[in-house]
């Protein structure tokens, strides 16, 4: 199928998200005004609609926490091993067996090891079999400006990887507006990896493409490029190639690259998946404000959670997927921002809507937002935010292309559309509506003050989001679990605001969440389109993950 990327419908859908949110915002104060009493069952229900979401959200961290605790333990090189030589498998089901009860934390391990000879033997009759000796795992990283310190940080975590089979292709792709700074960073890298490497290769993308906008995109596209024509004139199957996305910062666990190999190998039609893993943005979570550090956990957790339901999981900054995903998807869009979001909507056209996430639960690590002073900081943040809820500009595309593919049920369709408007809606709007909408009756109609609703209004609404702020106390226990120590012994007081920080949920929320949202959907409703901005981020430590 073609993909459609003009319209003329376009530009009325770029409005739709917008038009969405501030209609839930301003009727609201309209209606309050003629009839209290409906805004007041309204604030109610969204109550109870938040309650149920905060119930979600909390099973589903939990679960989702367990999960990646779990693959940090699972042995996935001897998982490796029985793929590469499958006549070991029966054995190896013995064993499991005969020790299970004496392994705690291994549900993953045993729940793939109990179904691999069957994942195997479809793979065989359908001519999908790879072994991991055959495997080339290509690390893109798009710098711009970073450090050498902080890139090489990154690289050591690849170079030192549990990964058995090597054969590593490290491509660095700078911008010719950071010509001097990247040779000199490139430079160094080759002359301290090259030994850890099966080859690194370097790339400079001019700027001033036509139809390009500078960013992410247009990097690794230019640069994705480059590679095919090594893998070309090296005769490389791109099946045999997985390729990993990642942004400057990302420091990968060390097991990170075999579960990710393993999942590759043993998925039914493995090139029409990305692979997502858990992004956790610990680099520097000490040497952040309070507020970014909350923000940091609540992105942690939210994809965490977000794994779980894969209607609504989409590719999402650094993650991997094979080589001829990549090239069926035409490589990443260099005229837009949101080239992770983008990526997954062509690949769920081309693929006749069977694109999905699979969920690698090895985490990376990445960085928080942290700039010169605090003032720099936040904004900095913002305007990260604002970045990420731009991804709202994805609706008329992928709107019009699955109202036209002919082979989505229309039930998928919808949901589709549907899943889509009520995230972007709930990121805008939500905390906006629980904190002024239980207000509104008695500020907007001087009668309805005096009514047995009015009185009771806010008694409701409170006891409801009481219950709700389990998802809160999830979170702060999850906190203190999860959030990595410092190299010297965590203060008292270090302890205790990794706790009494989710009490500023409500101001994180209204200020680094839902306006930043409410913002890149205002601008997309007027069509001022965003120029990319790259995020400032240091350490004041080494990475350990």
């Amino acid at each position: 199928m073609e993909i459609i990327t003009k319209h003329k419908y376009w530009r009325l859908l770029e409005m739709v998200p917008g038009m969405i949110a501030w209609g839930a915002i301003i009727l609201p104060v309209i209606i309050a005004i003629y009839n209290p009493i409906a805004i007041a069952l309204l604030a109610i229900v969204y109550a109870v609609i938040w309650l149920f979401r905060s119930v979600r959200l909390s099973v589903n961290l939990y679960r989702g926490y367990m999960r990646t605790q779990d693959a940090m333990k699972a042995n996935w090189n001897y998982l490796l091993d029985l793929v590469e030589n499958p006549e070991k498998i029966d054995k190896a089901e013995g064993e499991a067996r005969a020790t299970k009860p004496l392994l705690k934390g291994q549900r993953i391990f045993f729940l793939e090891l109990e179904n691999l000879k069957n994942k195997i033997t479809w793979l065989n009759q359908n001519g999908q079999f790879l072994k991991p000796s055959s495997i080339y795992h290509v690390i893109l990283l798009s710098t711009y400006k970073e450090s050498y310190e902080l890139v090489s940080e990154s690289i050591r975590s690849y170079a030192e990887s549990f990964y058995p089979y090597g054969k590593f292709i490290l491509v660095l792709g700078g911008e010719q507006a950071d010509e001097e700074n990247f040779k000199i960073i490139s430079q160094k890298i080759e002359d301290e990896f090259s030994d850890k490497f099966y080859k690194i290769i370097k790339t400079i993308h001019p700027k001033g493409l036509p139809g390009e906008i500078p960013g992410k995109s247009a990097n690794a596209t230019f640069a994705a490029k480059e590679l095919k024509k090594y893998l070309d004139a090296e005769k490389i199957d791109y099946n045999n190639v997985i390729l990993s996305n990642f942004d400057a910062d990302t420091v990968a666990h060390p097991n990170y690259f075999s579960e990710l190999t393993f999942k590759y190998l043993v998925t039914k039609n493995r090139t029409q998946k990305a692979y997502q893993p858990t992004h956790m943005f610990h680099n520097n979570i000490w040497d952040v404000p309070l507020m970014i550090r909350m923000v940091a956990l609540s992105c942690t957790f939210w994809r965490m959670a977000e794994s779980l339901d894969k209607k609504k999981y989409k590719s999402f900054s650094s993650r991997s997927m094979g080589f001829q995903t990549v090239l069926d998807t035409n490589y990443w869009d260099p005229s837009i921002i949101p080239e992770d979001s983008r990526q997954f909507w062509t690949a769920f056209m081309k693929y006749n809507g069977k694109h999905t996430v699979s969920s690698i639960y090895t985490p990376v690590y990445m960085d928080a937002v942290l700039d010169d002073t605090y003032v720099k900081t936040f904004k900095s943040q913002y305007v990260q935010l604002r970045r990420w809820a731009w991804g709202v500009v994805d609706f008329p595309f992928m709107a019009i292309n699955l109202a036209r593919h002919p082979k989505i049920s229309f039930r998928e369709k919808t949901s589709r559309i549907f899943f889509f408007l009520e995230n972007a809606f709930f990121w805008a709007t939500g905390p906006l509506i629980i904190m002024f909408a239980g207000l509104l009756p008695s500020m907007m109609n001087a009668d309805f003050r005096d009514s047995v609703l009015a009185y009771n209004l806010p008694k409701i609404t409170s006891q409801l989001l009481t219950i709700a702020a389990v998802g809160i106390i999830m979170c702060g226990i999850i906190s203190l679990i999860l959030v990595p120590r410092r190299e010297e012994k965590r203060s008292t007081w270090e302890t205790i605001s990794l706790l009494f920080q989710w009490l500023l949920v409500p101001v994180v929320s209204i200020f680094l969440s839902a306006i930043p949202a409410l913002d890149a959907q205002t601008r997309l409703m007027f069509g001022r389109h965003l120029e990319y901005k790259v995020t400032k981020k240091a350490r004041h430590v080494a990475v350990k993950p």
